[in-house]
């Protein structure tokens, strides 16, 4: 069992918040545990692209930000979406950064696990 506690964790700490750039420029938010696969996707090479994108490309990653769990990610997600697109270069570029995304909550579920987790060891 507490491998299975061990194995959630981590694949919950992947969790990412990604930027691609279609070929007009536009930019497209998202959350994946493997942002490149999900490019892939988006790109047509993979089954599962987001219909937003199809017939956008070329596509790039420009932008990756880790979020602590798929919650996180999500959160995160809907408020860059809400940003200016101004904004959003400016976060690719590297000169900008909103203060929503340098905190990373601690969700109760996350502590009742490590709190359950280390019970199941002793």
């Amino acid at each position: 069992m507490q491998s299975a506690i061990i194995a959630e964790t981590a694949e919950a700490s992947q969790w990412q918040l990604y930027l691609v750039r279609t070929s007009s420029g536009s930019l497209y938010a998202g959350i994946s545990t493997d942002p490149k696969r999900r490019l892939r996707q988006h790109q047509g090479e993979l089954a599962g692209g987001a219909r937003a994108l199809r017939g956008k490309g070329p596509l790039q990653l420009v932008w990756t930000f880790t979020a602590c769990n798929r919650s996180h990610a999500c959160v995160l997600e809907y408020q860059l979406k809400q940003l200016k697109k101004a904004d959003k270069e400016r976060l690719v570029q590297g000169h900008w950064q909103p203060d929503w995304l340098l905190h990373s909550p601690a969700t109760q579920s996350t502590v009742d696990s490590v709190q359950s987790a280390s019970t199941e060891v002793a």
